[in-house]
């Protein structure tokens, strides 16, 4: 395959991947109503498992294309660094969602009318509920922290680099493509929501590139961000 032809099919391909996490749960569930099976909803989650296991399917597609996952980050992890490094990513990334929420956040309210609390609403049913909050942890270490870095700033990134060439102003592209991509998958949080996160995946997608292209620190920051937030709104005391 020549190296024009690799692209356009890699662009073909990024494009499906993409519409399969973003709506390939939705058709799904609608196919086993069709059927008359009833999928079993997670509490809060709903079918978020269903996304994680399109993730699957591609870590099995890229395996047999022949591709190397460390091509996409999952090197061998340097546990002593990649934690520290993840905690420092951590502190970067709560810090901004606070300037965020101080400084960008009631300007986009006053020019959207956008709910600035859409995203605390939504996972609202957690505050108190024991059961939900043991259940929801495992969760997002799995499907989010994992699951989504690998697709967002693993597979997504790297693709969108090859994409648009490779050199230093391909990266630049690719790690807002992600972004842009990463928040568009959040657009239940509104547009407050999406503004935030959006930010938060090009500071991470900077930084898994200036670290090597290593996913383990972003994997171990969006582990523990979301543990804290859902550790917050678990007590009664969202994070923003």
């Amino acid at each position: 395959m020549t190296s024009k032809a690799a692209r356009l099919f890699n662009a073909v391909e990024v494009g499906a991947v993409f519409s399969l996490r973003s709506f390939g749960p939705t058709w799904v569930v609608a196919a086993a109503v069709a059927a008359g099976i009833a999928l079993p909803a997670m509490p809060l989650l709903r079918y978020t498992y269903l996304s994680f296991a399109i993730i699957l399917l591609l870590l099995a597609w890229l395996k047999l294309r022949g591709e190397q996952l460390s091509t996409f980050g999952l090197v061998a992890p340097r546990w002593l660094r990649d934690i520290g490094l993840g905690v420092l990513l951590t502190i970067v990334l709560i810090a901004t969602t606070n300037l965020v929420d101080h400084f960008l956040t009631p300007a986009i309210v006053a020019w959207t009318g956008a709910n600035p609390n859409l995203a605390a609403e939504t996972f609202a049913s957690i505050k108190g509920n024991l059961p939900v909050f043991l259940m929801i942890i495992p969760a997002v270490w799995a499907f989010a922290a994992f699951g989504e870095e690998f697709l967002y700033r693993g597979y997504l990134m790297t693709r969108l680099a090859g994409i648009f060439g490779g050199g230093r102003m391909a990266w630049v592209l690719a790690i807002a493509g992600q972004a842009i991509m990463f928040a568009l998958a959040h657009w239940y949080q509104g547009v407050v929501g999406m503004v935030a996160i959006g930010i938060g995946a090009v500071i991470t997608g900077i930084a898994t590139v200036a670290w090597g292209r290593n996913l383990w620190p972003a994997i171990i920051a969006h582990g523990l961000t979301d543990t804290l937030g859902f550790t917050l709104l678990y007590l009664g005391r969202p994070l923003s």
